[in-house]
């Protein structure tokens, strides 16, 4: 879009006043309307021309043309503005039961049958938001010329943009790896395609699931895996709703004809079902072959805020995203790594009693991982940072600061909920 269209898009968007004062741009008006906007006689324009550019722009002209692309934004399920949590129900699918015409049989023609539900609940757990600051002066001087008016605009808006999307990206690719680390997915151990053989392999492997997942089973669904689930599903998917998510080095050595032909489409359609990302956080992880309703994303909230700063003459920009991610374990899901993790049963400070460290110096502390080999992430933290701060040199070491005089306690937990917590104890310095 040409900067003078920008510029009269917010135009339209804006007050009676505002349009009363500021003429519609055109392509050699510009230094007249920065004249304008930025005499200090109408500076309740400019805050509102700044407030629109930002809102309007970003969230309908900038936001679709150039900023970065999350390649698997087609997963979000749509927008959820209202409350923290999503209910998520499966009905199992009605068992038999065998005809007999007796006074036994007759007397159930009155019992109820309980559903057999079960349910999983998505809790909102993402408050993020972006800030950029628009300068008067940087403002001023873009009003050379409508290039150099659309291009600071953009980058702006672009950063914005993109650091969300970008994190978005991120956030849904730690949806599989948080599965791989908790063991909250069904996984099946194959080697890596790095041979011809080994690539047919491979693709065979997605083959065989996507034929099975069209089935009625209980095996290819993680419900029986999360805490406290009771009994199990049983469910399929429709060829329609597969997709494959990959590790762009793997789908480069798979022969995505062969798996058109099994798929029993054209291999144009088949790739419109392979979404392709750079890396997982574990390595062993290939890909995963999906109901795409395996993954649960919801928009929450995107909105803009502002705030000017007199002081800097500066508006300061916010852009607030909060979110939902999460996993349906009613959804048919299955992993293909080249090695299952090891889940950690224990994890265990090795002291006892309170440890002491003085105000100003450090300590630091081990940590017992149950068994050695399991593949664990903690996150250490102070319950007092007033008293101590806490830095994570390895997943099985912690160093301690003392802060201030005082006892607080320090938790270790691990990515699959197990904690650990020992008592620091902040005396004077000697």
């Amino acid at each position: 879009m040409k900067g003078y269209n920008t510029f009269n898009y917010v135009r339209e968007n804006s007050s009676a006043r505002f349009q009363e004062i500021v003429p519609e741009a055109t392509e050699d008006n510009i230094s007249r309307l920065g004249n304008i906007l930025f005499n200090d006689q109408y500076e309740p324009q400019l805050n509102e021309f700044v407030h629109n550019l930002i809102n309007r722009i970003g969230l309908t002209i900038i936001r679709n043309k150039s900023s970065y692309n999350n390649p698997l934004e087609i997963f979000k399920k749509g927008s959820v503005p209202l409350g923290t949590d999503i209910q998520d129900l499966y009905e199992n699918p009605a068992e038999k039961q065998q005809y007999e015409l007796s006074n036994k049989q007759m007397a159930k023609v009155l019992t109820i049958t309980d559903p057999d539900t079960h349910t999983a609940y998505y809790r909102r757990n993402r408050q993020d938001y972006y800030t950029k600051s628009i300068s008067r002066e940087a403002l001023q001087g873009a009003f050379v010329s409508w290039e150099a008016f659309n291009e600071y605009i953009t980058n702006i808006t672009n950063s914005l943009y993109s650091g969300n999307y970008i994190d978005e990206f991120e956030y849904t690719k730690g949806l599989i790896d948080g599965a791989y680390d908790n063991n909250k997915v069904i996984m099946k151990e194959i080697t890596a395609p790095t041979t011809p053989d080994t690539a047919k392999a491979v693709a065979k492997e997605f083959v065989n699931i996507f034929k099975k997942f069209k089935f009625p089973s209980t095996k290819y669904n993680s419900y029986s895996l999360y805490s406290g689930a009771k009994g199990t599903v049983k469910t399929w998917t429709t060829p329609d709703r597969i997709v494959i998510i990959a590790r762009s080095d793997i789908i480069t050595e798979i022969d995505f004809d062969v798996l058109a032909v099994a798929f029993n489409i054209d291999k144009a359609s088949l790739m419109g079902r392979v979404y392709e990302i750079d890396e997982f956080k574990n390595p062993e992880i290939l890909g995963v072959i999906c109901d795409e309703s395996w993954l649960q994303i919801y928009d929450n909230l995107m909105r803009f805020d502002e705030q000017y700063n007199a002081a800097a003459m500066v508006w300061n920009e916010y852009l607030h995203v909060w979110g939902t991610y999460a996993l349906c374990p009613f959804a048919n899901a299955i992993m293909l790594v080249t090695k299952k993790p090891v889940i950690a049963t224990g994890i265990t400070f090795n002291h006892t009693g309170n440890v002491t460290v003085e105000v100003g110096t450090q300590e630091g502390l081990d940590l017992t991982i149950t068994p050695t080999n399991a593949t664990a992430n903690v996150k250490y933290t102070s319950a007092n940072e007033q008293i101590f701060t806490v830095s994570k040199t390895s997943e099985l070491h912690s160093v301690v600061t003392g802060v201030s005089e005082g006892t607080a306690t320090l938790f270790a937990k691990s990515d699959n909920g197990l904690t650990a917590e020992v008592t620091i104890e902040v005396t004077p310095t000697a």
